[in-house]
Parts: C-alpha cells; sequence; structure tokens
C-alpha cells in the first residue's frame, strides 16, 4: 500500500490512471482505497478535482475495456485450459453464461460496485459475445457513480487511508 501512495504522489494522475487499469485487469491493486486516496489528495489541494475525475474515470474505463477484449479473444480457450485451477469446472461456466445471457447488461453496471466482482464482469462480458457497444453502454454509468462515490468518501472523510 505506502508503494501505491509514494507512487501516486510523485507522479499525480497519471499514477492514478495506470494503477486503476491495473487493477481492473486484475492485478493487486487496491482499486477502491486507490480512488479514495485520491480524494483524500484532492481535498488536500494536492490534486484538482476535475482532473482527478477524468483520470480515475479514465483509468477504470481503460482497463475495464482491456480486459473486456481479451475476454473477447481469449476468454473460452483460457478457461478451458486453466479454469480447473480455478474451480470453474464446464459446468459452472455453462452457469455463469446462462446467467449473463439473462441478466448480462444489468450486472455490467451493478458489478462496478461490488469489489472483485467488476474484474470478473469484464472478462465475462467479453467472452459471453456482448458487444462492445452494449458493454460500453453498461459499464459507463457502474464506472461513473461507483469511481465518483470512492472519491467523494475520500474527499469528505479526510483520512489518508494509507
Amino acid at each position: 500500500m505506502e508503494y501505491l501512495q509514494e507512487y501516486v504522489v510523485q507522479y499525480g494522475y497519471l499514477s492514478v490512471f495506470f494503477f486503476l487499469s491495473l487493477g481492473i485487469f486484475g492485478l493487486p491493486v487496491p482499486d477502491e482505497l486507490l480512488v479514495a486516496f485520491a480524494g483524500y489528495l484532492t481535498s488536500a489541494g494536492t490534486f484538482q478535482f476535475v482532473f482527478t475525475i477524468i483520470f480515475t474515470l479514465s483509468g477504470v474505463m481503460v482497463g475495464s475495456l482491456f480486459t473486456y477484449l481479451i475476454g473477447r479473444k481469449l476468454g473460452k480457450p483460457l478457461i478451458q485450459r486453466f479454469g480447473k485451477h480455478l474451480f470453474l469446472t464446464p459446468h459452472r461456466m455453462h452457469k455463469i453464461e446462462r446467467w449473463f445471457m439473462t441478466y448480462g447488461s444489468w450486472t455490467v453496471t451493478f458489478g462496478y460496485f461490488v469489489p472483485g466482482m467488476r474484474h470478473f464482469i469484464c472478462y465475462i462480458s467479453g467472452m459471453s459475445g456482448m458487444s462492445i457497444h452494449r458493454y460500453v453502454l453498461f459499464a459507463i454509468p457502474g464506472v461513473i457513480v461507483s469511481t465518483t462515490v470512492c472519491l467523494l468518501l475520500g474527499y469528505f472523510i479526510h483520512l489518508p487511508f494509507f
């Protein structure tokens, strides 16, 4: 956690963008804490609110689109090959796909509010064959609201979080 704080303070908005993109990709980056910390830095006067919003939203969307595309191009072959190591049996994958075909669009929107779920939603959206336009249409509201809420929590609570 401390290394993130150092990078964010030293490199500013670009580090927030970079780490959020990687966090959505699935690397161990605490997205919610990072966004809240950016909100704290905004309240402390280190960051400007408009730029913080732009870079956090952009970072999450770029990471989301990247993982969507990975799911679209490589998802099923990767799951077939390595899914058993993640306890994703063909039966479980079939159930996930069936459920996602029924509720997928709204799952994309509301999945951004559940830590950990947003990472898988991006991949599954791509794997399920959801069009990129539909994915973006339902992802953007979830990204905007969930990211802004975390940012405002950090802004108003005034705690450094790390």
